[in-house]
């Protein structure tokens, strides 16, 4: 199904539009003259502006109206209009009248950059915060999220699946400084509107910037406590017209399909852990030899016999997955405006095709692909020279389609199933499966005939702000008043068709010696005899799921900017407010209690105030104080609000008189100091925590009959908590050398989180609660060190060069967590990480009887040896008490997100050509395998699949050789329960460095253009995720998985172009 309509016509309706308004246009030669006025932004007439016709001496200057008039002598004249502050403007000559608005250039110390709730002199600015250049972002994609790694110190960004629609990446800033149970991620803005980012195409973003240290985001209050990210759509641009078309094409792959292993490795594995198990084989010579005669690697003497459906050897992976897949991306915008009236109008496409196969035979569409449609329009209007008001409308209309089964699942039953134990599909076309109550089930089949689904959403921004300058009178003068609303509504829909067939096998015998098919697995005309093993339905079933999220938010605002000779004093006083409500329709909310429902449907309120006060001298000293004011509704009225205040100050060594001697060597030099509260009133997801739940309950049992006696009761315990607060610091150093060309910040931070929500660990389950109560009771620190570097060299008079990399590093610690004393100091949680992982230190195998004897006992061994064999994986017995138990248990590993994390890069340009590097990395991070595949044969019936490095295993003919990735096998659950414990044996480091994006472009010669309607035209080659280098060889590095079953990441190639006219 496809919610537009139009699936077939996509790629043609946009090129159609693309030609419609290139051609549009007209081109236009001029050999006579010319006249028109030249204008600043504001619509202010310049006089004196020199205007030169490029490559002549011919030119004039503006007279006293801001008018020039000039008389032409090349065939296609371009204008050069150059003012003394103001940026020089080439202009094509089209038409007999040109008006010019020029741009004011901006100095070093004038350049403003983007804070909390404003801007700001860039100079001026004390908080640790970094901008991305959004020049530079062009992945092929559908989210933005996955496309930030590398790019900014400090901000972690990991992607945990490749599948389309749903990509999104992790993101946290400067690491985790709370709970794993807590929420830990940013506060975004768009366009100052609390908003999801991912669905923005990154063609629209004018800024993005990462707000880190208390002092940047104190102002956010409640919502600030885990950094924040503020984005900034692209406003009007006084000028002409400016239409810009974007479009690529891309062909997908994977980044690392996993590999498992064939069918005769699977049986030799199998039989070696039958063998060490049971004495005996389960897959016979004469099996394997049958099996290879069926898939043609031996000569096949009875082919009616041995055929690939009583003898499969199926490639699950291989069958669930394509080599290639697609996307493409448009985007057409316009730009322009006159100085009363400018606009941003924009419209992109975005279409995906995943890698997933589909089966002919069904009447529906079970392949994977999403299409998404974004518009953005930014209309900014000055009613009166004072007066600006801002109008912004934006959203994104998707749709997905994806099978029924998740293609997480998808993988698992890849791995659960190897690929002896049945055919892809029966002779007749019917579902293969062995399992009465459907397990094991066929991969192939939940792919291609379990059904589909449909999601479909979409969402509206609309915002509008007011901005009135006050400064009437002199007392006034640099006080502008501002006031913004903006109502948003999300709609989302899952639509879900699912059935689940029949499934059938063969009903014949098998020779008890060989494990042979015997001739009886034949009808009497030559077709197979098969039964029903699970029963089920091929009619398709319906159901569906849906959610609808409306918010306004609404905020007012003073400002004061304004300088007193060498003193520059600034301020701004805010109040803001945001309600919203969601209401969802699926099962899960439909089972739950009429009060529940209401509960959940309540709006959410917020509500603060926030307060600023900047003042600098002589741009050498600087002073920053900020506050916020927030309420929360999970807190008693009596604890409600709380207050957030921070500081900041800078010192711009650089501008003193005394390093005037070192300015020739560092041109810029400023140390920045920051130190403040944030907080969060994340508990859980629970509301009004100070409130009893009452609820149906079980009751109590009373007598020696136990008889029962139900009714209501309290099943969740109102807790008296209040606002868990964070104490940041933030020491930074700013530089600038070589005339400005390379610059380096580093910063140095430390945060102290303290009264973090957590239910009680040290009340003992015998005190009868139904539930373990909550309290501000964890703490938690965090503290680290980041560092960016820029340099930027113009090599010759056509090659420039840009070389820029970070890097960031954090460690987190529990200070309390109200866990119970223990026996033993390596069992303590308290002075680890948050993510750590605990389990067992794994000393090797064991090598020899004698080795097994003088050990001690492993996991409720009466003796050592009971269980253990050689090639068994041997504990560290942590209090030297003879048995390996819970008491040596400690921690073994940092978690799945990264300590240190980086990027770096170049940027090349040779005359018309230009090249783009981007390597992206982590290091300090680890995962532990666990599961079917990576345990070989632990499930129960061991029948799961294996993965094709399983001949790295321990072997009896080596028993001294340790190294190797799997111990002994077995077979069996029971039989594996000591060698897949979580242990350092399976912990393995995913750390990797990923070459993240390589661009080459080529941009065609204006001379090339002269005649023509455009005014730039570029085509470029992208490639995302080209390579990886890691130590962690089964599957992405980067993916949530600890087996495997997560659709990879995508390395795609693309081609596009880029034209402005």
């Amino acid at each position: 199904m496809d919610l537009f309509g139009v699936k077939k016509h996509h790629g043609r309706s946009l090129w159609i539009l693309v030609l419609l308004l290139l051609f549009s246009a007209t081109t236009w030669a001029q050999s006579g003259s010319v006249t028109g006025r030249v204008s600043d932004e504001k619509g202010e007439l310049l006089i004196g502006v020199s205007v030169q016709e490029k490559g002549t001496g011919n030119g004039t200057i503006t007279d006293v109206n801001g008018q020039y008039n000039l008389k032409l002598t090349t065939k296609n004249p371009v204008l050069v209009v150059s003012y003394i502050g103001y940026k020089p403007q080439e202009v094509k000559v089209t038409k007999k009248i040109a008006d010019v608005i020029l741009a004011e250039e901006v100095s070093a110390l004038d350049e403003v950059t983007v804070v909390a709730y404003g801007n700001q002199r860039k100079v001026s600015v004390v908080g640790a915060q970094s901008t991305m250049n959004m020049d530079a972002i062009k992945m092929p994609t559908a989210n933005l999220s996955a496309t930030i790694a590398g790019r900014l110190p400090g901000l972690v960004a990991v992607q945990r699946t490749g599948e389309p629609g749903h990509d999104d990446a992790d993101i946290w800033i400067r690491g985790i400084s709370t709970f794993t149970n807590q929420n830990s991620k940013p506060l975004i803005l768009v366009d100052g509107v609390e908003r999801d980012f991912n669905n923005i195409d990154p063609n629209d973003i004018e800024s993005f910037t990462v707000l880190k240290d208390a002092s940047a985001t104190a102002v956010y209050g409640v919502r600030g406590a885990n950094g924040v990210i503020i984005i900034k759509t692209k406003p009007g641009k006084v000028g002409k017209p400016r239409f810009t078309v974007d479009y690529y094409e891309s062909f997908v792959t994977l980044t690392k399909k996993p590999k498992l292993a064939d069918a005769y490795t699977y049986m030799d594995a199998a039989n070696e852990a039958y063998m060490n198990t049971k004495n005996q084989l389960l897959f016979t010579p004469q099996y394997i030899e049958a099996t290879k005669k069926a898939h043609g690697l031996l000569a096949n003497d009875n082919p009616q016999m041995y055929n690939s459906y009583l003898y499969p050897a199926v490639d699950w992976m291989g069958e669930l997955f394509r080599d290639w897949g697609h996307n493409r991306r448009a985007n057409v915008s316009v730009r322009g405006g006159v100085p009363n009236a400018s606009y941003y109008v924009s419209l992109s496409y975005y279409n995906e095709s995943g890698l997933t196969r589909t089966a002919k035979m069904e009447n529906y569409n079970a392949d994977i692909r999403y299409d998404r449609y974004n518009y953005t329009a930014n209309l900014n209007l000055k009613p009166t020279p004072t007066t600006t008001i801002d109008l912004g409308f934006s959203g994104y209309l998707s749709a997905g389609n994806y099978p029924q089964i998740s293609t997480s699942s998808l993988f698992s039953s890849a791995i659960q199933i190897n690929p002896v134990y049945y055919p892809l599909m029966m002779p007749d076309g019917t579902v293969s499966g062995i399992s009465g109550n459907g397990d094991q089930r066929n991969p192939y089949a939940d792919l291609t005939r379990r059904g589909y689904t449909n999601e479909s959403k979409n969402q509206l921004n609309s915002n509008i702000r007011v901005a009135q300058d006050l400064g009437f009178w002199k007392w006034s003068k640099g006080l502008t008043a501002s006031a913004m609303i903006a109502f948003d509504v999300r709609n989302e829909r899952s639509l879900n068709y699912e059935k689940w067939e029949d499934t059938y096998y063969f009903s014949g015998s098998k020779d008890p010696v060989t494990g042979l098919w015997n001739d009886d697995v034949f009808n009497a005309d030559g077709t197979y005899k098969t039964y029903r093993s699970h029963e089920g339905s091929n009619e398709l079933s319906f159901n569906t799921t849906g959610e609808n999220t409306r918010s306004t938010y609404f905020e007012t605002s003073l400002n004061y900017d304004r300088s007193f000779g060498l003193h520059r004093v600034g301020g701004l006083v805010l109040y803001n407010q945001k309600i919203e409500r969601l209401v969802y329709d699926n099962n899960d909310e439909r089972n739950k209690t009429a009060q529940d429902r209401i509960i959940n449907t309540l709006p959410y309120k917020q509500q603060g105030i926030a307060a600023r006060l900047t003042y600098s001298w002589n741009d050498r000293y600087f002073l920053e104080v900020n506050a916020g004011y927030n309420g929360s509704e999970n807190f008693d009225p009596e604890k409600r609000f709380g207050f957030f205040p921070a500081i900041g100050l800078g010192w711009a060594v650089s501008n003193e008189t005394f390093w005037e001697p070192l300015r020739k060597h560092i041109s810029f030099f400023k140390i920045r100091y920051t130190d403040g509260l944030v907080g969060t009133d994340a508990v859980t997801n629970r509301r009004f925590m100070y409130l009893d739940v009452m609820s149906s309950s079980s009751g109590y049992r009373f007598g020696v009959d136990n008889v029962g006696v139900g009714g209501w009761a309290v099943t969740k315990y109102g807790s008296n908590v209040g606002w868990s607060t964070s104490h940041k610091q933030d020491l930074g150093f700013d530089l600038k050398f070589l005339n400005d060309n390379l610059s380096l910040t580093v910063d140095l931070f430390k945060e102290h989180r303290k009264d973090i929500f957590m239910q009680r660990a040290t009340v003992p389950d015998y005190a009868g609660f139904i539930e373990m109560p909550y309290g501000n009771l964890g703490i938690v620190d965090n503290k680290g060190i980041e560092a960016s570097v820029d340099w930027t060299q113009q090599l010759s008079k056509k090659v420039s060069l840009t070389v820029r990399g970070n890097i960031a590093y954090n460690e987190d610690k529990i200070v309390e967590d109200d866990k119970p004393a223990v026996k033993y100091p390596w069992q303590e949680t308290r002075g680890t990480n948050v993510n750590g992982r605990w389990g067992w230190i794994a000393e090797g195998l064991f090598t020899n009887e004698n080795e097994i004897l003088d050990h001690a006992k492993q996991f409720g061994e009466e003796y050592p040896g009971q269980v253990s064999r050689v090639g068994d994986i041997k504990y560290k017995d942590l209090n030297g008490d003879g048995a390996i138990d819970d008491y040596d248990r400690c921690l073994i590993g940092q978690g799945d997100v990264p300590k240190l994390y980086y990027g770096f890069g170049l940027d090349l340009q040779v005359s018309n050509f230009s090249i783009g590097v981007l390597f992206a990395g982590n290091g300090q991070v680890d995962r532990c395998l666990t599961g079917n595949a990576v345990n070989p044969f632990s499930d129960a019936s061991g029948f799961s699949n294996l993965y094709a490095n399983v001949t790295d295993r321990w072997s009896a003919d080596d028993p001294t050789n340790e190294n190797v990735f799997y111990p002994r096998l077995y077979y069996g659950s029971s039989a594996n329960a000591n060698n897949t414990k979580t242990s350092t044996w399976w912990q393995k480091d995913v750390s990797y460095m990923r070459l993240k994006q390589l661009n080459i472009s080529y941009t065609l010669p204006s001379r090339l253009l002269n005649g023509t309607f455009l005014n730039t035209a570029s085509i470029y080659l992208m490639g995302t995720n080209l390579l990886t280098f890691s130590k962690f060889k089964l599957w992405d590095p980067e993916l949530n998985t600890n087996n495997g079953t997560r659709y990879p990441n995508a390395r795609t190639f693309s081609i596009g172009v880029n034209v402005s006219f």
